[in-house]
């Protein structure tokens, strides 16, 4: 006679659960009532994002160079050092300069004096000429000579003012606000035209270039809203889109997106940003807890609360929000659904609401 074997109940129990395991949750039990958590189905505006990291730059960053050739007699900035625009940072030697520029202006006074005296002289000569006492050719000698005056005039005013510019250009000054990047010469060193002396950073127009997959191209447009959060702080700043460039990157199959803004504080040229930009903005889509959507055989699905009860209903997932998700099908809007303890229930499941 073969001999009976009886299994202990943990172990009869353990076997159950791995058989239900294999298809649907075990089903309660007739005349039991599950507890759950429910949520209402809600409508609100969800946000379709990308992001990516890029480097901060400085929209411009230019070498503030020498207009004028001398030697440097003064430096009154250093490297790292914040300026405002049109302050002085440096100066050439102007004796040279300062000596021209009196002399033009000599000449200047020179031409000016001989051109009122030839005025009078014509006015005397006209007076003259009504009177027949001089000759048409005696008065338009004196008005040739008096615009040939007037024209010499005018070319010592214009090297005159060539040389006050550059009397002026012997004081180097910041073209905007910025920061000092570097200082590339030294007191005494002699610069020529356009010589480098400083390079200069602006820190308060910044610019980023992030890198999105090619695959998001058709989404990404001038214009779109980018949120850039840096580990310096100050918090958000929400900007625009200025630019996507033409062109994929074909070592990394990349499409680059730009984006200018102010600096909100302390944000740094070379510095990291984490840049989230909205692709796309839904304002009434159907939300549910992420908790309320469960994974079965045909699907994903909801349980809808009624009357005491459920009913199993289909959907299609969406975008997410935290911690809701979207329902893009299977849902009117309205709807109750079970949270806590979904993942127990089947079709027609007696249910109990212990907190919503």
């Amino acid at each position: 006679m073969t001999p009976r074997v009886r299994l202990a109940p943990s172990l009869m129990l353990a076997l159950a659960l791995v058989a239900c395991g294999r298809g649907k949750p075990p089903a309660a039990p007739p005349g039991r009532v599950v507890n759950i958590t429910t949520a209402s189905v809600v409508r609100q505006p969800v946000e379709e994002t990308e992001w990516a990291v890029g480097l901060l730059e400085s929209v411009s960053a230019p070498s503030v160079s020498a207009e004028v050739a001398g030697r440097i007699v003064r430096l009154l900035v250093d490297d790292g050092q914040a300026v405002a625009k049109g302050q002085v940072l440096a100066e050439i030697d102007s004796e040279q300069y300062r000596f021209g520029s009196q002399v033009d202006e000599a000449e200047v006074g020179r031409l000016a004096a001989l051109v009122k005296n030839k005025e009078l002289e014509l006015d005397r000569a006209k007076r003259l000429f009504a009177e027949n006492l001089i000759s048409r050719e005696q008065l338009d000698t004196l008005t040739t000579d008096l615009d040939a005056l007037k024209a010499q005039l005018r070319g010592a005013e214009a090297r005159a003012g060539d040389s006050t510019r550059r009397l002026g250009e012997a004081r180097i000054t910041a073209p905007f606000a910025g920061r000092i990047a570097r200082r590339n010469v030294d007191v005494g060193a002699y610069v020529q035209v356009g010589t480098a002396v400083f390079d200069l950073v602006d820190t308060r127009a910044l610019r980023v270039r992030l890198p999105f997959p090619e695959y998001r191209a058709p989404q990404l447009r001038p214009g779109l809203t980018v949120r850039l959060t840096s580990s310096s702080g100050d918090g958000v700043v929400t900007a625009r889109v200025s630019e996507v460039q033409p062109s994929i990157n074909p070592s990394n199959r990349s499409l680059a997106v730009i984006v200018d803004f102010e600096n909100p504080g302390n944000w740094r040229p070379g510095g990291s940003v984490r840049a989230d930009v909205v692709l796309e903005t839904r304002p009434a889509a159907i939300m549910v807890p992420q908790t309320a959507v469960v994974r079965r055989p045909a699907g994903d699905v909801v349980y809808v609360v009624a009357e005491g009860k459920v009913r199993e209903q289909l959907v299609r997932r969406g975008l997410r929000n935290g911690e809701l998700v979207e329902i893009a099908d299977g849902l009117a809007g309205g709807e109750v659904v079970a949270v806590d303890g979904a993942g127990f229930l089947t079709n027609g499941t007696a249910v109990k609401v212990v907190e919503s």
